[in-house]
């Protein structure tokens, strides 16, 4: 942040932007320059880790007491999972865009279905619906509860 002085020709930038002056004077936390990945098991530099995972391993003043003190699950970038793009259709086994999923499939991904494959079950439960008039016993179609027992 800066802004511009009286006359307007000079910049007056804050001291705790420029790295000198008292902010952050007495700050005690310690500063981390590696961190471990959980899956890895290897230390690795900052750069290897995104900002979340390196805010979630370092020090909070604001947390709650004890939060702290606990181990944290840190994984770096590339062990931390990535977005799914794909999915692969429960029925013609192709993988295919999430487009072409609906969105109830997605979420359960393991058991999905394409939506050429839903449009195919949907016609095919369809012509299934008829009512089967045809069965064997057609003695009485009224018959009751009573008169079977």
């Amino acid at each position: 942040m800066s802004r511009q002085g009286p006359a307007g020709k000079f910049r007056v930038t804050p001291a705790y932007q420029e790295g000198y002056g008292a902010y952050m004077a007495n700050d005690q936390t310690p500063t981390v320059k590696k961190l471990r990945c959980v899956f890895c098991n290897e230390e690795k530099q900052l750069d290897a880790f995104s900002k979340t995972q390196i805010a979630k391993a370092t020090y909070n003043p604001y947390a709650p007491p004890g939060w702290n003190k606990k181990p944290k699950n840190i994984t770096c970038k590339k062990c931390t999972a990535k977005q799914i793009n794909s999915l692969q259709c429960m029925t013609c086994t192709e993988t295919k865009p999430l487009e072409q999923f609906a969105k109830n499939q997605r979420r359960h991904s393991e058991k999905a279905r394409c939506l050429k494959c839903m449009k195919k079950r949907e016609e095919e439960d369809m012509n299934d619906s008829d009512p089967d008039y045809s069965s064997d016993d057609d003695d009485d179609p009224y018959e009751t509860w009573d008169d079977i027992m």
